[in-house]
C-alpha cells in the first residue's frame, strides 16, 4: 500500500518527535533492597548491594565505627566518592546509651510530622527533614522500649525512583533484630 506523501510526511513527523521526547520523570526503582547485611559488606554490616540501590551512588566511600573497643557495631556512613566530608549519601548508627530520652524523641517526631512505625517494628517513627544543605533525608528512628538503646537510618534522597522512606525503614526492619534487639 502507497502512503500518499503528505500523510508520509506527517508520520515521519510524528515519530521524530515521539523518538526525541523526554520522560518527564524516571520510572520507578523497582528494585528490593535484598538482604541489607549480605556479602560483600561496607562496615563488616551492611550490603554494598543494598547502599547502591538506595543512595543510588554507585561510586562511594564507606565508613564504619565500633563500640566496645571495636567488637560491636556503631555506625556506618556512605559519601558520594570524591565528595566533600558533608556529603553523607546513607548514614546508619546505634547509640548505647541513647541521648535522647522519651521527651526529646516525642519531639523530634512532632517537629518532622514523623509517623509511627509498624506495631512490630516500634517502638520509634519515620519522618523526612531537610538538612543545611536543603536536602530531603528520610529517617527512622527506633529505640528499645527502655529508652536505653537507639538506632538511627538516614538516606538523602537523590536515588532516582526510590522511596528513601521506604528503604530507610527496611534497613531499619532488617537491622533492629542484630542491632538493637541484641542483649547487651
Amino acid at each position: 500500500m502507497r502512503i500518499p506523501s503528505a500523510a508520509g510526511s506527517v508520520l515521519v513527523v510524528l515519530a521524530l518527535a515521539a523518538g526525541c521526547s523526554a520522560p518527564s520523570t524516571p520510572p520507578p526503582d523497582p528494585r528490593p533492597l535484598g538482604d541489607v547485611t549480605a556479602a560483600p559488606r561496607e562496615c563488616d554490616l551492611i550490603s554494598a548491594n543494598s547502599i547502591k540501590i538506595a543512595t543510588g551512588l554507585s561510586e562511594y566511600r564507606a565508613s564504619g565505627t565500633k563500640m566496645d573497643m571495636g567488637r560491636r557495631f556503631a555506625s556506618c556512613s556512605v559519601r558520594e566518592e570524591g565528595a566533600s566530608d558533608s556529603s553523607l549519601g546513607l548514614l546508619i548508627e546505634v547509640f548505647d546509651p541513647s541521648p535522647d530520652d522519651a521527651e526529646d524523641l516525642e519531639n523530634t517526631k512532632l517537629s518532622t510530622k514523623g509517623e509511627d512505625l509498624p506495631e512490630a517494628l516500634g517502638p520509634g517513627f519515620a519522618a523526612r527533614r531537610k538538612n543545611a544543605k536543603d536536602k530531603t533525608i528520610a529517617f527512622v528512628y527506633g529505640w528499645t522500649p527502655d529508652y536505653e538503646r537507639l538506632l538511627t537510618v538516614n538516606i538523602i534522597e537523590h536515588a532516582p525512583g526510590r522511596d528513601s522512606l521506604a528503604d530507610a525503614t527496611e534497613f531499619f526492619r532488617q537491622l533492629k533484630p542484630l542491632l538493637l534487639d541484641h542483649p547487651k
